[in-house]
């Protein structure tokens, strides 16, 4: 079986520090391949170094998952399920040895709440889940009935301890050098040992010839700052000798004992061999040391030194059972048990023989694996929780005061009245048409957002539906059937139900909200989109309501509960974030109600489909119900990339024949497309100055500035189809810094068989592989070369687009339409 493993950082090495995390998967890994299993890894490369089986973000892991396509996915750190695609067809399962919401109790205990709620979203992505011992996995059942598994039928928490291969017996005699006490790590909030230090110095004290030495190992996590941002992973760091050491002062740690700083593994095992007697687990107790794994107690264990240990940690069963060591309740046990070790070095001898044995007979790789072994036999995914039903139980109301009553009957009424008008009847017949409810600005269809509702409306409309489109336009609404565009006048009466259109943009534009996208938001100042919604919807006995951005999806339910249409959300960014990025001059209080109101409307619809995972999982993690989310990409029109290739471009411009002519499309009037050419004339074409051919970008699209910031930039203006413009350049440069959604001009250039070379950020949202269907990358020395490497090579450009056509193929409109519909039969006995 092909597993892929997902962990937070590279393979172990053992000429550097380790983290406790890289030995639990190294160990996993091992019994894994020793199984018979083929191991396949790839990290999240937080130093985004360019190693092939690193990632640097969800769509670079998307594109692994999908070119690999293993068996089953192990993923060693639960914050990384937050990268996973949704609905994979694997199964998954995540490595959840550390009690992460208890130690977050004590780093931040008013986080605790967010972080549950956030460890209940990333788990239901997942399949089955690993725990260290059997207390931790009795601590998760409730968080795992909140995330949706179905504990009747199974239970996906597998026992999978801390595991090691014995490394050997101390080699040093504690009767001729003296007695060495190891402890410490990275000093977490939940471990204080200070009085435990203290009863060993007092010891020291009291017979200074005798005493025994105590090496307090720290040094800071290797992944705090990503902690602090709450991306890092949870793990311990391993220490070791540094060759010097130095005596602390009161505070921190008791004075008088020697700490050292972090070394490389192998230098820490070798100083647990060589010098080391006796390993320390103590602490006080609190609620996450009863529940923890130490990877620093096995590794002492696994060296040969007993263990003292607290009474209370899981693994003190262990220990008194092997006799690996000692165990005790609190620090005033400390010293009488170190005095009576130290009179009797025989039973230290026979305690160091049985730590190993404990390790061989219960924490070998081969045998705490066994339960993850027994389930890859037959791997499945998690059987989840069946949705709630409507409440259905009697209940007594009360009256509300006879004012509140005749208005809320005056509702009743009028609600009524409008179904009488506007819901079609039975003899209409099935209600399997859909109606749009969207922004007017879609004819010519010359920018992003025209292109994917137009041809969204025609796709649709080519499996059997009729789809119309409604906006604020006071006249006409426009009918999709078979593929071709009607437009349909609206009768005038409806007019008067409404303010002047003029009149309402007036009002409305003057709203506390960003004017350059307050025409985003125009549904929750005009009302006539609902009246529209409704006529229209009667004339098509649409079945689904359909809202194109979120606030369109206001009219949308309003009708709802006239017409009983469910209601589907599009949403081609996460609208609040984006304009949290774009416009400067949003307020925190703006920002924080455009979030309200647009978590508000996808919660209240019946369906939301995001344009990627990205988005998906924003709005997951701020609020969004799980179950509504979906994820649906942008599409292409086969038809209009088999035209042919406009040859006339340089004849046009004024270009030279042997110009290297670079194509880039978009609305400019948007500001990362904006800024996109800023970053073409001011950093990358100076950079292409010096080539041996000149570099000309063919920037195609509406809104083009009054003037070009440099002389190779030439602009088309509006055009009626893009995919000729695109086949008579050279190549694709896709330099955007900022941006929402997922990228529309990527999937035309890739239909247009012309190679692309972008930004993360400009690639964001389509999972493609790094050099294979595009090239990736974030440095503009690095992009500049990689344009004159394609723009020399025909064959690099070849293998670069046919695999970007590939990639493309099935991302038709007509193809993309048929998951829309999927979604509709999900919430409405629609035939598909």
């Amino acid at each position: 079986m092909q597993i892929l493993l997902i962990t937070q950082e590279s393979p172990l090495a053992t000429d550097v520090v380790a983290t406790g995390n890289a030995i639990r998967t190294a160990q996993l890994e091992s019994a894994l391949r020793r199984a018979g299993h083929t191991i396949l890894q790839t990290w999240l490369d937080k130093q985004k170094s360019s190693h092939p089986d690193a990632f640097h973000n969800r769509d670079e892991l998307h594109a692994t998952i999908k070119r690999l396509h293993p068996d089953v996915i192990l993923v060693s750190y639960w914050e990384l399920l937050e990268l996973l695609p949704f609905e994979l067809p694997q199964a998954v399962i995540v490595d959840f040895v550390a009690p992460r919401p208890l130690e977050k109790l004590f780093e931040h205990p008013a986080l605790v709440g967010p972080e549950l709620q956030r460890l209940q979203r990333a788990l239901s992505k997942c399949d089955v889940l690993l725990c260290g011992n059997h207390k931790q996995r009795d601590l998760l059942w409730y968080t795992l009935l909140q995330a949706g598994f179905d504990l009747r039928s199974n239970e996906p928490v597998l026992v999978v301890p801390l595991a090691a291969e014995p490394a050997g017996r101390p080699e040093s005699d504690p009767r001729t050098s003296g007695w060495t006490l190891v402890s410490g790590g990275v000093h977490w909030p939940w471990r204080k040992s200070e009085l435990y230090w203290q009863a060993i110095q007092d010891l020291k004290d009291d017979q200074e010839s005798k005493a025994p030495r105590l090496i307090l190992f720290g040094g800071q996590y290797r992944w705090q700052e990503a902690r602090e941002d709450q991306t890092g992973n949870r793990s311990e760091d391993w220490p070791g000798p540094a060759g010097t050491h130095r005596e602390t002062t009161p505070g921190h740690k008791a004075p008088g004992y020697q700490t050292q700083e972090l070394v490389p593994y192998s230098h820490f095992s070798r100083f647990l061999l060589e010098s080391a007697h006796i390993g320390l687990e103590v602490a006080q107790s609190n609620i996450e040391r009863k529940f923890s794994q130490s990877f620093r107690s096995l590794e002492f264990l696994r060296h040969g030194l007993p263990l003292i240990c607290n009474d209370y940690l899981p693994l003190a069963r262990l220990v008194k059972q092997y006799e690996a060591g000692w165990t005790i309740q609190g620090p005033q046990d400390l010293s009488k048990l170190l005095q009576q070790i130290m009179n009797n070095p025989d039973e230290w001898e026979s305690r160091s023989k049985n730590a190993l044995r404990l390790v061989e007979d219960e924490l070998c790789p081969d045998k705490a694996c066994k339960p993850l072994l027994n389930w890859l036999e037959m791997p499945a995914k998690a059987a989840r929780l069946p949705l709630a039903p409507q409440q259905t139980t009697s209940i007594t109301l009360g009256k509300p005061p006879w004012p509140k009553r005749i208005k809320r009957q005056a509702r009743l009424l009028r609600r009524f009245g409008l179904r009488q008008i506007f819901q079609p009847g039975p003899e209409s017949g099935p209600r399997n048409n859909i109606l749009i409810v969207t922004r007017s600005d879609l004819f010519p269809d010359d920018h992003g957002a025209a292109v994917k509702i137009v041809e969204t409306a025609r796709g649709l409309s080519q499996h059997g539906r009729r789809v119309g489109i409604v906006s604020d336009d006071r006249k006409y609404w426009w009918l999709f059937d078979n593929g071709h565009k009607q437009r349909c006048r609206l009768p005038f009466w409806l007019r008067l139900l409404s303010l002047p259109r003029s009149l309402t943009r007036l009002l409305h534009f003057s709203k506390d909200i960003p004017e350059s996208n307050s025409f985003l938001y125009l549904p929750l100042s005009d009302n006539s989109f609902f009246w529209h919604c409704l006529y229209a919807a009667k004339q098509l006995n649409a079945g689904i309501l359909q809202a194109e951005f979120p606030a369109y999806a206001k009219p949308c339910i309003e009708a709802r509960e006239i017409l009983n249409t469910p209601v589907v959300l599009v949403e081609h960014n996460v609208e609040y974030a984006r304009l949290k990025a774009q416009v400067a001059e949003l307020s925190a209080a703006q920002f924080r109600n455009l979030q309200a109101i647009e978590i508000n409307l996808c919660n209240r619809s019946d369906a939301v489909i995001c344009v990627s995972d990205n988005d998906r999982q924003q709005l997951l993690g701020d609020g969004v119900k799980p179950a509504l989310l979906h994820t649906i990409p942008h599409g292409f029109k086969p038809a209009n990339h088999q035209r042919p290739a406009m040859h006339s471009i340089r004849q046009d411009f004024d270009l030279p024949d042997n110009a290297v002519l670079i194509a880039f499309h978009g609305t400019f009037s948007y500001p990362p497309n904006c800024d996109a050419l800023q970053v073409f004339a001011e950093i990358l074409l100076p950079q292409l100055a010096n080539c041996p051919y000149p570099f000309h970008l063919i920037a195609i699209g509406r809104n083009p500035p009054s003037e070009s910031m440099h002389t190779n930039i030439h602009f088309t203006g509006s055009v009626d189809e893009v995919s000729p413009w695109l086949k008579g350049c050279d190549l694709a440069v896709i330099p955007l810094r900022e941006g929402g959604g997922t990228r529309m001009k990527i999937i035309d250039c890739f239909a247009a068989g012309l190679p692309v070379i972008s930004t993360s950020k400009g690639i964001e949202g389509i999972p493609v592989v790094n050099g294979r269907e595009a090239i990736i990358t974030d440095d503009w020395l690095s992009m500049s070369n990689e344009i004159m490497k394609l723009a020399e090579s025909k064959k690099y450009r070849h293998e670069l687009s046919a695999a970007a056509l590939d990639f493309a193929a099935e991302m038709d409109w007509k193809s993309i339409c048929s998951r829309y519909l999927n979604i509709f039969s999900a919430i409405q006995r629609i035939p598909k």
